[in-house]
């Protein structure tokens, strides 16, 4: 309830100035600003207050994190993540000067930092673009110079306002949800 009064849920009944298209929801779709879409309820026709949570079949056994040993959630906050969007996965590149570009989200707070790595080089700070605003991406590059021919690994990872910040492995559940773990892409740099 907390989450529905703060003001920042919506019904979107379109999206990029057309009617929302059926697989998106149509003819009205709840959209909670920080949670995945997993958690938005599709294909809104009413709404009931209630004051226990919803039985339907996915809000019950498939939207929720479960860990062998661990408590069960459900599945709403999206977790922090950044991902690189240019130069792409098995891209080929010149030597030299080369722009890392990409976006960072989280369902918590502001990005507050974007680390990339090269190889198995140290974390380097990218630079921020834009102003912060939660529930929206974060825009980040990084100007770097590679110098050598051969293959190299780039990894991206975000830290959050909250103080979360991806982890290298994926935290396994059982449906495989939230997966924010750091990623990687690797490419190929020429003479």
């Amino acid at each position: 309830m907390d989450t529905a009064r703060d003001g920042h849920a919506m019904l979107a009944y379109a999206m990029n100035g057309e009617a929302l298209p059926l697989q998106h929801g149509y003819p009205l779709r709840l959209v909670v600003p920080g949670w995945y879409g997993v958690a938005s309820v599709k294909w809104l026709t009413a709404i009931e207050v209630a004051d226990q949570a919803c039985e339907a079949y996915f809000q019950t056994g498939k939207y929720w994190y479960e860990s062998d040993g661990g408590p069960r959630h459900p599945v709403t906050l999206q977790r922090v993540r950044a991902v690189i969007t240019d130069p792409g996965d098995g891209e080929e590149l010149p030597i030299g000067d080369l722009t890392v570009r990409g976006v960072a989200w989280s369902g918590a707070a502001a990005i507050a930092q974007v680390e990339l790595g090269i190889d198995d080089g140290p974390w380097q700070a990218a630079r921020l673009i834009g102003d912060r605003h939660q529930h929206s991406w974060q825009w980040w590059e990084l100007l770097t110079k590679l110098t050598r021919p051969g293959e190299y690994s780039i990894r991206a990872r975000s830290t959050d306002l909250a103080g979360n910040t991806q982890p290298s492995q994926p935290p396994w559940n059982r449906q495989g949800y939230g997966n924010n773990a750091v990623q990687e892409v690797r490419v190929r740099v020429t003479p």
